[in-house]
């Protein structure tokens, strides 16, 4: 079975446990057509023939919301038996129509939709496999047969693996200071992330992933930033264990959550400081992640030179993070996750990160909070420097389009100097033109430093794009 038949059929058994209501009545001469949903399924060997009611709805349905019927190779033409089994894919890929498009279908619709998943409960559980292995929310899986056939279209082949694809992105961001601080940030325009890159499959259970950053510099430089080196992610990937994935090549150290997070989805503008300063780092190394229902890990060993420096000892640093999802089996009490982890290692420093997560999420109301301690953190700062920082974010979906977000954000470079630590307040909106691939943001920071002759005022706009 293709992936997307996978997709389409996990989402059929998933929306049996909770059907969407919809509009308009049911006459009583359409409930005595129906047919009695209360019956066994009956032999899956048997198949359906044009005359069938099952028939009938699935064809009459698809034609109506727009699915096509009749194609080439398609056995759904109207004059030929149809199989259970065909029958049963037939139907998800109509409920994801339905579900994706917001389509609001009759009662009599509904009614027969209803039956059809009785009575093809069998066949779609056999085709799904296990449901527990994906997301058992509907929300999560809203769009999985759209976005692979528009990922299906982005698509090339070569001659020693499959699914080639382009990716990229471009973000725009404009500061604009409305009251400067001892920080002295600059109000410019700036392009803080191009990013271009390529995926494919190399053969089964193995993936490659190259992306550069053509607006930053691809020599060996003497900092330890992101800021100035062009190779991003650069590795192979296989998921040839279950529930694991083994990364090698270049890619994000995983040290915390917000600063292992893509840029491509934060709720933000900027990073919360404890992310721009202890993480979002990448390195070059070998990391295992592994996936479960109530619990992720990471857990990576990396050169701890970060991104393209030439190794100058032989330590290593060794990062780990485990989350755990105590109400994974209960997804109508929202989704909590708990996490915590530590990275060590030495370059310049021996250096120690601790770092502690918790964010729950229910309906369109989120709450995220992160805090880390660090010795020297990334190996790189003084000898003496001891660093904190915490952050306390909020998150409420208005709808599809539009997000507002608050954030209580706190860091301190070195503890060992009194009245250094920085405060920032921030508010933003977010509005989602196509989920993140287009997304704008406005946020309006203040600034507090006890040291500062003045606070700061800084009004950041934000623009995203990506392929």
């Amino acid at each position: 079975m293709n992936k997307k038949k996978a997709v389409v059929t996990m989402l059929a058994c998933l929306m049996m446990l909770s059907a969407p209501a919809f509009s308009q009545t049911l006459s009583v001469q359409e409930l005595q057509d129906l047919p009695s949903a209360k019956f066994k399924p009956v032999d899956s060997s048997a198949a359906f023939n044009p005359n069938h009611w099952a028939y009938k709805t699935l064809q009459d349905t698809s034609k109506k919301y727009g699915l096509l019927v009749g194609k080439p190779g398609d056995k759904f033409d109207g004059s030929q038996p149809l199989t259970r089994n065909e029958a049963a894919v037939l139907l998800v890929n109509l409920i994801g129509k339905i579900d994706q498009d917001n389509i609001s279908i009759t009662e009599s619709e509904k009614a027969k939709l209803d039956i059809l998943r009785a009575e093809l409960q069998t066949e779609t559980q056999k085709l799904a496999g296990r449901v527990s292995a994906v997301e058992n929310t509907v929300d999560t899986l809203k769009g999985s047969v759209t976005n692979l056939e528009k990922n299906d279209k982005k698509s090339l082949k070569f001659g020693y693996g499959e699914k080639f694809q382009v990716t990229g992105g471009v973000q725009a961001k404009y500061a604009g200071i409305m009251q400067d601080g001892s920080a002295s940030y600059p109000s410019n325009f700036s392009l803080p992330l191009v990013e271009f890159g390529v995926d494919g499959e190399l053969k089964k259970h193995v993936n490659f992933r190259i992306s550069t950053l053509p607006n930053r510099s691809f020599t060996d430089s003497s900092t330890y930033s992101n800021e100035y080196n062009s190779l991003a992610d650069v590795y192979v990937v296989t998921d040839i264990i279950p529930h694991h994935k083994i990364y090698l090549g270049q890619t994000r150290v995983p040290i915390g959550v917000e600063g292992t997070a893509s840029s491509y989805n934060l709720n933000f503008v900027d990073r919360a400081m404890i992310a721009s300063r202890f993480s979002n780092n990448r390195d070059l190394g070998v990391k295992a992640t592994g996936n479960w229902k109530y619990m992720d890990y990471y857990f990576g060993a990396y050169n701890g030179e970060r991104n393209r420096r030439s190794e100058s000892n032989t330590e290593m640093d060794l990062s780990s993070w485990v989350n755990f999802k105590p109400l994974a089996g209960l997804p109508k009490f929202g989704k909590l996750d708990i996490g915590t982890g530590h990275t060590f290692g030495k370059s310049l420093y021996s250096y120690d990160v601790f770092g502690g997560y918790v964010g729950y999420k229910y309906k369109k109301l989120g709450i995220y909070s992160e805090a880390s301690f660090a010795d020297r953190y990334n190996g790189f700062a003084s000898a003496n420097a001891k660093a904190n920082g915490h952050y306390v974010a909020t998150t409420y979906d208005l709808n599809k389009k539009f997000q507002l977000a608050a954030r209580y954000d706190k860091f301190d470079p070195n503890s060992k100097i009194s009245s250094n630590h920085t405060t920032e307040y921030t508010a933003g909106l977010t509005y989602f033109m196509q989920d993140q691939n287009l997304k704008f943001q406005i946020n309006y920071v203040y600034a507090d430093n006890p040291n500062a002759n003045n606070n700061s005022q800084r009004l950041l706009l934000f623009s995203q794009y990506t392929l």
